[in-house]
């Protein structure tokens, strides 16, 4: 009797963890466009697309920096805005960064009661992708920001900024020569003490996997790190590092393809969002294609597919990933911003397609309009 009585209970805790686990709701209000609302200041004149963003709490003020250019690809047209606001309403102007070349991945990191805005500079030509120099600026207070300074890491794309125990650490692959057979991968995890000066972990990269690029990574209460890395054409990688030994990445590889990922914490729960492919993952060739070939038939095939900005929870310990739920999204999508407005409550930005219109294939996207639309995210 006495085990009967225990194994009732044994089952009454399994079931009340798991009604639990199942009754929390993750909502979102209504998607708003900001780019169209008007209250955007004068001086940003928009251009046809509008993608590349990160936003920031700094000094009770939401700080948003975004790219405007006349297409998806690269431009001397391009330029960034960066804009504040205390209520996500009334915005204004704070600087504007147009150095007449294509300049991308902006990356906001507050550190020692400063607001840092790092962002690389690109080429001209409008398919070529051509990373030039690493740069940062930050703001001096009352709407001035410094001009741009190297951070001496030329050919390096910056990916995510974060600070653990007084120490910024940056994620950042080496750009040249990405899309050329013969690259030589290089992530890698940089660390400092001053915003300024960028010193690499350890000797050997993080990842050398061809086609290693966007290294979203964060910290979890415990000091450790977990990460998420694009390989271009072929997939991704889900990663992990003890706190103790950082530069050593344990990788699990993944057919589905994490794009523009952006990884937070929610009570040391860890989710992520990135562009999702419609048309499921990126490989699906029999064996004996040869990877160089494999690979270009990815690009292509993800080009003229469909796309959505979704939500995914990681599973710590397995380093797997489940799919929540996909966003408002299509077409050119998925470059997230986020930021903590309280316990259970975020503020997302993220730009797309219009999401009232027809669904667009990623590339269709590319040379069309975009716009940067927002709304709030609720943990119940």
């Amino acid at each position: 009797m006495r085990n009967i009585f225990s194994r009732c209970a044994v089952f009454l805790m399994l079931l009340m963890s798991s009604a639990c686990l199942f009754a929390q709701k993750i909502t979102y209000d209504e998607w708003k466009n900001l780019t169209t609302s008007g209250k955007l200041p004068p001086e940003c004149i928009l251009q046809r697309s509008n993608n590349n963003l990160d936003l920031v709490k700094f000094k009770d003020r939401y700080y948003l920096v975004f790219r405007t250019a006349p297409t998806h690809f690269a431009s001397t047209k391009s330029m960034m805005y960066v804009v504040s606001s205390t209520d996500l309403d009334n915005w204004k102007y704070e600087t504007v960064i147009a150095p007449g070349r294509d300049l991308r991945e902006p990356k906001f990191a507050v550190y020692h009661d400063t607001l840092n805005l790092y962002f690389f500079t690109g080429g001209k030509s409008l398919f070529h992708f051509e990373p030039h120099e690493l740069l940062v600026c930050r703001t001096v207070g009352g709407g001035f920001w410094t001009s741009m300074q190297s951070v001496n890491l030329d050919g390096f794309v910056p990916w995510r900024v974060r600070e653990r125990k007084d120490t910024l650490y940056l994620s950042a692959y080496y750009g040249k020569g990405l899309y050329n057979t013969g690259h030589k991968s290089n992530l890698r995890l940089f660390y400092s003490t001053d915003a300024m000066k960028w010193q690499p972990i350890s000797v050997n990269p993080q990842v050398d996997i061809f086609s290693a690029e966007e290294g979203e990574f964060i910290f979890d209460k415990s000091g450790n790190l977990f990460a998420t890395v694009r390989l271009e054409g072929t997939g991704a990688l889900i990663c992990s590092a003890d706190g103790t030994c950082l530069y050593n990445w344990k990788k699990v590889r993944l057919k589905t393809k994490f794009d523009s990922a952006l990884m937070f914490t929610h009570k040391d729960d860890i989710y992520l969002i990135s562009r999702r492919s419609l048309d499921g993952d990126i490989d699906k060739l029999k064996n004996r294609t040869s990877e160089t070939k494999r690979r270009a038939r990815n690009l292509i095939r993800y080009s003229i597919t469909k796309k959505v900005t979704a939500l995914y929870k990681l599973n710590k310990n397995e380093l797997s990933v489940t799919h929540i739920m996909d966003f408002p999204s299509t077409g050119d999508t998925a470059f997230p911003g986020i930021s903590q407005l309280d316990e259970n409550n975020y503020v997302l930005m993220n730009y797309s397609s219009d999401i009232h219109g027809r669904k667009k294939s990623w590339i269709d996207g590319q040379f069309g309009k975009t716009y940067i639309y927002w709304t709030k995210l609720h943990f119940e």
